[in-house]
């Protein structure tokens, strides 16, 4: 499929948008439709890092007990058989297809469901994450005083809820302003970052790159979280009339926050959910999502584990940006590849909402900063796998 022959997409989102409408019930996520609505053929990215995504779901999906179910296309099926889907279409898109030909060949080998929304158009919101690398020090010396911590021990999960105990009591943990103003995990500390606004990204990503003081660069890990509910600050600032919706971006964001150093903490900790780091393996080839396994950039999505499979294949269509030689934005693309869910997020929920993981580099941070496009997404199901 990719060769020569023919050649065959939650920053933004955790920090200014909610989650839009969507259906919650697995069951209802997707539905089924003729695979040529899909428009399945040119991939943008031809078949750079496809294999190595796909290697990656495989290996999580045959770790998993065989008695382990998903539902996709409303229908039930063991890791064991979409671990087949997988490697059946791996071996198909290894192969050469003529002009004309891909489409013919796929519509004989694979059913498509696609992304069910409850406005019942099938527009999913698309935007983007990266991972940020930051300047940092094991020790505590300015500018280096804001830290990022480890997972605390008192954090604890009793009844499905995270917490810490108070007389013997669950109660809510630790927000961030009692994080950050009071000093409540002294002693815990991970790292510590020169930049309070780039420690909060670094909390919305999940994961980055720290350079430390003698040079090295070593890659930090989400752990935990608080277990506090996620809010928004771009839309607090839209609230307060601070930011026109149409113009909010990670780049405003910031500059505002710049601007009012005197609003800025108010407005950080208004977000009460808080995350905690690990350091993590520098010898993987990216960060690791949520399933466990290095995510491959333009290649891995976070989606809604209560609505899509770990580890399934899609095929997702939105725009792209544009760069000019000075990795500035100057306008958009059709966007239109296959996708691996291999990572979720807070800000990520319902079957409406992509979150596409771009790497690291400036280029990624500039488009995880703007991309807020509708999209689509399809599920392609191999003919030939066991439903339960």
């Amino acid at each position: 499929m990719f060769a020569k022959k023919i050649i065959l997409p939650v920053l933004v989102a955790f920090l200014y948008l909610l989650p839009s409408a969507a259906l919650g019930a697995e069951s209802a996520c997707c539905t089924a439709v003729d695979v040529g609505e899909a428009g399945i053929g040119r991939d943008d990215l031809g078949g750079a890092g496809l294999a190595e995504a796909i290697g990656a779901s495989l290996g999580y999906l045959r770790r998993q007990p065989y008695s382990r179910t998903y539902r996709l296309c409303d229908r039930e099926y063991g890791a064991a058989a979409l671990a087949a889907g997988l490697a059946d279409f791996l071996a198909f898109s290894a192969k050469e297809f003529g002009p004309g030909e891909f489409g013919k060949r796929f519509r004989d080998r694979f059913e498509m469901c696609a992304a069910n929304t409850a406005e019942g158009d099938g527009q999913v919101l698309v935007t983007g994450y990266f991972e940020p690398l930051l300047e940092g020090s094991l020790t505590r010396e300015p500018p280096f005083v804001y830290p990022l911590y480890a997972k605390p021990d008192d954090l604890i999960r009793r009844d499905g809820r995270l917490g810490r105990l108070r007389d013997n009591s669950l109660v809510p943990y630790w927000t961030r302003a009692e994080i950050e103003n009071e000093g409540v995990l002294r002693g815990n500390e991970l790292v510590y970052l020169d930049d309070p606004v780039e420690a909060f990204i670094l909390h919305v990503q999940g994961s980055g790159r720290i350079r430390l003081r003698d040079g090295r660069v070593r890659r930090i890990q989400f752990a935990a979280k608080n277990g506090l509910p996620y809010r928004s600050i771009g839309k607090l600032l839209v609230d307060r009339g601070e930011l026109e919706l149409a113009a909010v971006s990670l780049p405003a964001i910031v500059a505002y926050l710049d601007s009012h150093p005197r609003e800025r903490d108010d407005i950080l900790q208004y977000n009460q959910s808080y995350i905690f780091f690990r350091w993590g393996n520098d010898a993987e080839g990216g960060p690791l999502g949520s399933l466990g396994v290095p995510l491959t950039a333009g290649r891995s999505v976070a989606l809604d584990p209560n609505c899509f499979p770990p580890g399934a294949l899609a095929f997702l269509q939105t725009r792209k940006p544009i760069f000019n030689d000075e990795d500035e934005i100057i306008g958009w693309a059709p966007l239109r590849r296959f996708v691996v869910n291999q990572d979720s997020g807070s800000a990520i929920e319902g079957s409406g909402r992509v979150d596409l993981f771009l790497g690291g580099g400036k280029r990624a941070r500039e488009t995880a900063g703007r991309l807020k496009h509708p999209g689509k997404l399809y599920f392609p199901v191999a003919k030939n796998i066991v439903v339960n």
